[in-house]
């Protein structure tokens, strides 16, 4: 890099350098007016910037420039090289790909290497979190509803078989020293028949 460059530099125009054995002519200078002019339209407040407004001067056959751009308002007034620079670092990865070079190749002097471009959720940030918060409350009233009707079932099957428990209960009939005899039913004032018999056998005249 010449002192020259570095000196254009200085008073605010913008120096590129393309590689020694790149081939430029007129087709790929309005290639680059073109990317200069969208960029200042993309990443600034010159909205309105045409390839005109692009200034190429000094021209090496090494192909290498300083260039400017101006004011379409005006035509006149030169923007910022800040401003300029500025847009650029934001477009760079995209000024490179049109040319098919990178950073090393196709170099803009004092701007940084390329910024990735900005990441840009398909879906807002807010709008995931409350998704996800939304499904674990859905998923817990679910849980509860499930784990209730199990719970049901479980309690009425438990009652269902301690009904018949009881009833097989009431039914069996007990034996007292090998001799059956019917469960004694006080509810219904039953009376043990052996007894009855022996009671008979007391009362029955000689």
């Amino acid at each position: 890099m010449t002192d020259g460059s570095k000196e254009v530099g200085s008073k605010g125009l913008s120096v590129v350098h393309f590689p020694q054995q790149y081939t430029w002519d007129t087709s790929e200078e309005f290639l680059f007016k073109a990317m200069m002019a969208f960029t200042m339209r993309k990443y600034s407040s010159q909205k309105t910037t045409q390839t005109s407004n692009v200034l190429l001067c000094n021209v090496t056959d090494r192909v290498s420039f300083w260039f400017v751009i101006t004011n379409s308002s005006t035509n006149t007034t030169t923007i910022p090289r800040s401003d300029v620079e500025r847009a650029i670092r934001w477009n760079r990865w995209r000024i490179n790909s049109a040319f098919l070079l990178d950073d090393n190749t196709l170099q803009f002097l004092e701007i940084p290497s390329t910024l990735a471009p900005p990441f840009e959720h398909p879906v807002p940030v807010w709008l995931i979190i409350f998704g996800v918060v939304l499904c674990i409350i859905v998923a817990g009233i679910v849980f509860l509803i499930v784990s209730g009707i199990q719970k049901r079932k479980r309690d009425t099957k438990k009652l269902e078989e301690t009904d018949v428990l009881e009833e097989k209960c009431e039914s069996a009939i007990t034996v007292e020293n090998g001799i059956p005899c019917d469960t004694l039913d006080l509810k219904a004032g039953h009376v043990n028949g052996v007894y009855a018999a022996a009671d008979d056998e007391r009362l029955t005249p000689l």
